[in-house]
């Protein structure tokens, strides 16, 4: 069998080299690193964050659906079903990042809770992040904060809250601030608790996934700039992927 021509050789390198330094290119900007990170990715509520420690998610009632490598909660109110595990408490500065997309119908009745902090609505500093008669809102005994409506039916959205000065915060959707200050301490991270508002009597029905909390400052419109979160791949189109580069190397060589 003749050897491969040098410059075919060689533009089968040259393809492979330009390949990785695109992926290299569009990879999203390092930022800072979390406290706590959940990808959903393999079915798994686990931490992902690596820095310790590790603030698992645990189930209750069952907790939401996390085939899809994402939680997909039923807001079942008769079955209730969310993610929980006790969080570091209060610090001055925190930033919560987190897509969402509601499912079934947008306006869903009141206090469906996406994200709270607290296990009460009467313990100090407690808030949620919640569904509220089809729009989303931020929730604490200071006020309520209107987030705005979901973009559409099964569209992700990405909302941004953050606490800074060590009394003051402000949220924004899809890179814009809708709430420049919330005039009053949103409080700590005391739980983090997925898909149920503070009294676990209201359950949202919607997905939700790539949320990350940090103990600083971030820039949402950086945060927003990474992507909405992406199907989990199959380890099979991998593989598949892999084969036909292997296979499309040899048809080089063989010509």
């Amino acid at each position: 069998m003749p050897s491969t021509p040098p410059a075919v050789e060689y533009k089968v390198r040259a393809a492979a080299i330009a390949t990785v330094l695109l992926c290299l290119l569009l990879a999203p900007a390092a930022t800072a690193i979390p406290i706590a990170a959940w990808d959903f990715d393999g079915g798994s509520a686990n931490d992902v964050s690596g820095t310790p420690p590790a603030y698992d998610l645990g189930a209750v009632g069952g907790g939401p659906d996390l085939s899809g490598g994402f939680a997909r909660f039923d807001g079942a109110e008769g079955s209730p079903s969310y993610l929980e595990v006790v969080g570091p408490g209060g610090m001055p500065t925190w930033t919560l990042s987190l897509w969402v997309r509601s499912q079934g119908q947008l306006d869903q009745g009141t206090y469906q809770g996406i994200f709270s902090n607290n296990t009460s609505a009467t313990a100090n500093y407690s808030w949620q992040l919640e569904s509220y008669n089809g729009v989303y809102q931020w929730r604490n005994a200071a006020g309520v904060f209107v987030v705005g409506a979901p973009s559409a039916l099964g569209t992700w959205d990405h909302i941004v809250l953050r606490k800074f000065g060590g009394n003051d915060g402000d949220i924004w959707v899809n890179g814009v601030q809708v709430v420049a200050s919330l005039g009053a301490n949103p409080g700590g991270l005391q739980n983090f608790r997925i898909g149920t508002n503070r009294n676990s009597n209201n359950f949202w029905q919607g997905d939700v996934d790539e949320v990350v909390v940090y103990d600083s400052q971030e820039d949402p419109v950086a945060l927003f700039n990474q992507g909405a979160p992406l199907p989990e791949p199959s380890p099979f189109a991998f593989i598949g992927a892999i084969v036909a580069a292997l296979a499309a190397v040899q048809l080089r060589r063989l010509r």
